[in-house]
């Protein structure tokens, strides 16, 4: 299998997929199913990002509201009930807002219908010179003409009300060659003081000025392809310079909050209706209009991020998250890196939002996104990953544990096939006189018995989470780490398999003695040490995941060895090093194997700690003393020590000990002696 190229496939099949999902999910932005779903999901969260990270948080002080409030409609002496409220009032306030020096004053009341009073509001109009009134475009509402000819200039009422939830974003600064009232008013205003601003008021198209357009005051649309203007609105809590009308009719403010400031008159009462909801709650006309100007005077635009370079910021994270997502190990990494990321990704949007107020528009499309990539990608490794994984897993079960398989195939990229050098625990049994037995058996019979004892050994050792890397006839290799895992683990688990199977093999030994007349002895080796682990053979024609080196080869050397001594279960000395806490070992000899210069201490695999009789320790540490003494040289005493545990224990290694003594006697102890043996046999 080229790893390589699932990796090379894996990006392949995330740009496929983030497509895919981009497809989807416009589909279902234009659908009329679900459009009014998504829209309502991303007002919801541009109603968040309006009123808890936008930047306008101050109200700019050249803005004064003369406010038709609560305060005016309660005071009978003066005004009376707005009802029977007199054109001739609004002129009185004209005329002392203009004697206190107001700039421009914005009226946001609907002069549509003739007055007794008109010539009094027509001559203050007139004399004051900075009126601008405002109509209702919809429903063609406009001043009577007297009003209209000696008003500075008028302009629509209505801001944009957007149709999902009746929500005002953003106000059209003209319409049929009309401008909007708050903008008429802006105009004036910077046609006024254009020293003092530095700048005439300008709409441009784009969301970034052109170099030759700076020396206007650009207020940009709320997007390249709209034509609002986004208002961004005042927190809780943030007011505008307010007078009270009848404060401001009876002369009684502040001059201060008048001279050079921009006036709009409008209703704040609780009895009149004149309000609108906002991202903030539901506020009054004459606050809009008033949020809108202190946008434009404080230069805080809100603007969205352009269509295209959103979409094209979509694919990317999409296809980053498809991507990551199939690297994910298993389903919980998967949903925590989806959640993780949507978190950063949402968090980011409002970071964004909250430096530079660009508006991203597509939020519940993002959520969409998150939610089609754990869909899509499930299926994909369900339908085609799962489906090589289950057939590679039923081929590995066959020489794996099933732990191992599933620890192999969760990390399939990290395990290396080209060859490492790794510390593995190696093993090796074989049945002894195998070759008088299969003589004696005809070929049918022989595999049945075959077949009966390699699938128990077999079983065992895969229980133990060990790799069976080959089986020659009756002989057994496995190996412990050659796919990672604990290295601490590896002699635990060797041991304890072949311990095991010693077992294994006494129970159905009965019915081979049945079925077959004979039981079976099989001698056991282990070692653990470097190795080159890896694909070993001709590429193309036959390769064969297996293991090489000194430690391998030493581990079948220990497999033979166990016939020196009559054990059945021989280790070397790093096996017992790290398992001695589990189980009991006796030190067999020092020797030096065939074909090895080096000679390497050799010891018995016994049982468990906790499973050894009195006895059989006693035998342990008589056995070890004799071999001390056998190490330095007193031949007769060795002797007749291992005669007597022999006796006493029918003790095959000591058994052993006695003919190599009787051999030193006649040929003599030679010189240097350290009491290493040298085997002549594999």
């Amino acid at each position: 299998m080229n790893l390589k190229k699932i990796a090379h496939d894996k990006r392949i099949i995330a740009c496929f997929l983030s497509i895919v999902i981009i497809i989807i999910v416009t589909l279902l932005s234009v659908n009329s199913f679900s459009e009014e779903f998504i829209q309502q999901g991303n007002l919801g969260i541009k109603n968040i990002l309006f009123t808890r990270y936008g930047a306008n948080d101050i109200a700019n002080k050249n803005i004064t509201i003369v406010a038709i409030d609560n305060k005016t409609l309660s005071d009978n002496e003066w005004l009376g009930r707005f009802q029977n409220f007199k054109r001739a009032y609004y002129a009185q306030v004209i005329d002392n807002l203009k004697e206190d020096g107001a700039s421009i004053i914005g009226i946001d009341v609907l002069f549509s219908e003739k007055s007794e009073e008109d010539g009094s509001l027509e001559k203050s109009l007139k004399n004051a010179g900075n009126v601008v009134l405002g109509f209702s475009l919809t429903e063609k509402l406009y001043p009577i003409l007297s009003l209209k000819n000696n008003a500075l200039w008028i302009g629509y009422f209505h801001p944009e009300v957007n149709t999902y939830n009746s929500t005002v974003y953003s106000i059209v600064p003209q319409k049929q060659w009309n401008k909007a009232f708050s903008f008429e008013i802006l105009q004036k205003y910077f046609d006024v003081h254009t020293e003092e601003n530095g700048a005439s008021l300008k709409l441009r198209w784009a969301v970034y000025p052109f170099e030759w357009m700076e020396w206007m005051r650009q207020v940009p649309y709320s997007s390249a392809y709209a034509r609002d203007i986004f208002i961004n609105y005042l927190p809780n809590g943030a007011k505008f310079q307010e007078i009270s009308f009848v404060d401001a009719y009876n002369r009684k403010y502040n001059p201060d909050f008048v001279k050079d400031k921009i006036i709009l008159i409008g209703s704040t009462a609780t009895a009149l209706y004149d309000k609108f909801h906002t991202p903030r709650g539901i506020q009054d006309g004459i606050f809009v209009h008033a949020n809108m100007i202190n946008t434009v005077l404080n230069q805080k635009y809100i603007v969205e991020v352009e269509r295209w370079k959103e979409l094209v910021m979509l694919f990317i994270l999409t296809f980053l998250l498809v991507l990551f997502t199939l690297y994910a190990k298993n389903r919980v990494f998967q949903f925590l890196f989806l959640l993780v990321g949507f978190i950063v990704l949402f968090g980011a949007e409002i970071g964004y939002f909250s430096l530079f107020q660009r508006l991203f528009t597509l939020p519940v499309q993002l959520m969409l996104i998150v939610m089609l990539t754990t869909i899509f990608v499930t299926g994909y490794k369900y339908i085609y990953e799962e489906s090589w994984k289950r057939a590679l897993k039923w081929a590995l079960s066959q020489y794996l544990s099933e732990e191992l398989v599933v620890n192999i195939l969760d990390k399939f990229e990290e395990v290396k096939l080209d060859g490492k050098r790794m510390n593995i625990t190696s093993f090796f049994s074989d049945i002894a006189g195998f070759t008088s037995i299969s003589e004696n058996m005809e070929p049918e019979e022989l595999v049945h018995f075959l077949s009966i004892y390699l699938k128990e050994v077999s079983d065992i050792i895969m229980h133990n989470k060990g790799f069976i890397n080959k089986y020659e006839w009756d002989a057994v290799m496995a190996l412990w780490g050659a796919f990672g895992g604990d290295e601490k683990e590896q002699t635990i688990l060797a041991c304890r398999a072949a311990l095991e199977q010693q077992r294994k093999i006494q129970e159905i030994n009965e019915e081979f003695k049945k079925n077959h007349g004979f039981e079976i002895e099989v001698r056991m080796g282990i070692n653990k040490w470097v190795a080159v682990v890896g694909n070993i053979g001709s590429m193309g024609k036959k390769i064969e995941y297996t293991a090489l080196g000194d430690s391998v080869n030493t581990a079948s050397r220990f497999e033979g060895i166990n016939k020196l001594y009559g054990t059945l279960i021989c280790v070397g000395e790093s096996v017992m090093e790290e398992s001695k806490e589990l189980f009991v070992f006796r030190k067999l000899d020092s020797i030096q194997v065939k074909w090895k210069e080096k000679p390497v201490f050799i010891y018995e695999l016994i049982e468990k700690i906790g499973e050894v009789s009195q006895e059989k320790l006693q035998l342990i540490e008589e056995f070890e003393k004799a071999l001390l003494l056998y190490t330095m040289g007193d031949v007769v005493k060795w002797k007749e020590i291992f005669k007597k545990l022999y006796e006493q224990f029918s003790d095959a290694p000591s058994l052993a000990f006695i003919e190599r003594c009787e051999k030193l006697i006649e040929n003599g102890v030679p010189e240097g002696w350290q009491g290493v043996y040298r085997a002549t046999e594999k």
